[in-house]
């Protein structure tokens, strides 16, 4: 070895080249490869970076033994991110549980999503069965978003740095498949990143974890962003901020989007509320000219968007008994727990209940 390299490793790895066996000195090339796989199993990502250009150094005799070194180092870093993920170094992995809850959470909506839109005749036994599958779907969603708000932070720092060494293993191992640097710098450092997980079963799972927490996080997230648009109308009255509340959250249950307040269509829902009690009449075709159908009273409102569907109810002493007579008919049922809506026109006058559904 040149004596220009075995300066640069001495300074590398200092001590290194002092080294013996029980038959004498090892081969200088021997001992720089038994230490970088030392120094490339590290959690100090300078000391795996001292440990590759050491070995680069070394010349093409060193290849095969390099990319053995790679694969060892590789394996155990695999091995850090296992016991990381099965909670042997910290108090348990917060992301195992979430993903049992949320698989069921979610095999739970897809089997009870079509029970919810089926035309049950009003049959009250059928549907009181709904109200128990939406009990229970809420049960799930409840500990999932309890899941969903644990911090991962100490967590995800480690897994960050495992995954930083097997992406630069990864890098050196496509450098003997014939990989460019042009090509390498083609790849971004997040496909590096899933590349490099993907290698392993823990990896993957990490990865699903990691998805399923940011898609339960997002849920949650939209759901609190319409609640905060529902009580911050100003124009709004407590009964319509009180039942925005409870619809968007039996639909987040159901995995469905939430429903924000909208200010005139709630005066159109309003303003039918009160023909009907002023008027005297229960029906969704108005006998007010301009406002016969609530497509009409939404226009005539003022409302640029595409109302959707209605519901009106007479008699209910509050906003959730008016929602339960609508949950027990199928077609108000539809209306409320369609996939399509996103905003909401609610108002009551006289114990007379209006709901209209519409996309903006």
């Amino acid at each position: 070895m040149p004596f220009r390299i075995l300066l640069i490793l001495a300074f590398v790895f200092p001590g290194l080249l002092l080294a013996e066996d029980a038959q004498g000195p090892a081969p200088p090339s021997k001992q720089v490869l038994m230490k970088a796989l030392q120094w490339m199993q590290s959690s100090i990502p300078e000391r795996r970076q001292a440990a590759y250009r050491s070995v680069h150094l070394l010349g093409k005799e060193a290849v095969p033994a390099f990319r053995k070194a790679l694969q060892k180092a590789r394996q155990y870093h695999e091995r850090r991110l296992a016991d990381v993920l099965s909670g042997r170094n910290q108090k348990g992995n917060p992301y195992e549980e979430l993903v049992t809850v949320v698989d069921e959470l979610r095999e739970t909506r897809t089997r009870v999503y079509p029970l919810m839109m089926k035309d049950w005749q009003k049959d009250r036994q059928e549907i009181d069965k709904l109200r128990a599958e939406w009990e229970n779907l809420d049960r799930l969603y409840q500990r999932a978003s309890k899941l969903s708000n644990t911090d991962t932070t100490a967590i995800d720092k480690q897994i960050d740095g495992i995954t930083d060494a097997l992406v630069e293993i990864h890098d050196q191992l496509a450098r003997f498949e014939g990989q460019t640097k042009e090509e390498a710098r083609a790849i971004s450092d997040k496909e590096r990143r899933r590349s490099a997980l993907e290698e392993s079963f823990d990896g993957s799972s990490y990865m699903k974890a990691a998805e399923v927490l940011g898609t339960m996080r997002a849920e949650i997230a939209t759901l609190t962003s319409a609640n905060k648009h529902n009580e911050g109308s100003s124009w709004a009255s407590a009964p319509q901020k009180n039942f925005a509340r409870m619809i968007s959250y039996e639909r987040a249950v159901l995995g469905l989007r939430p429903l924000k307040l909208e200010e005139k269509l709630s005066n159109s829902a309003t303003g039918h509320s009160g023909d009907m009690a002023r008027l005297g009449f229960f029906s969704h075709t108005s006998p007010v000219p301009g406002k016969k159908s609530f497509s009409d009273r939404a226009r005539k409102a003022g409302f640029r968007g595409g109302p959707s569907g209605e519901c009106i109810a007479a008699g209910q002493g509050s906003f959730s008994s008016a929602y339960e007579s609508w949950f027990y008919s199928d077609g108000h049922r539809h209306i409320m727990l369609a996939k399509g809506p996103s905003i909401l026109g609610f108002g009551v006058v006289s114990k007379h209940w209006t709901l209209v559904t519409g996309r903006m």
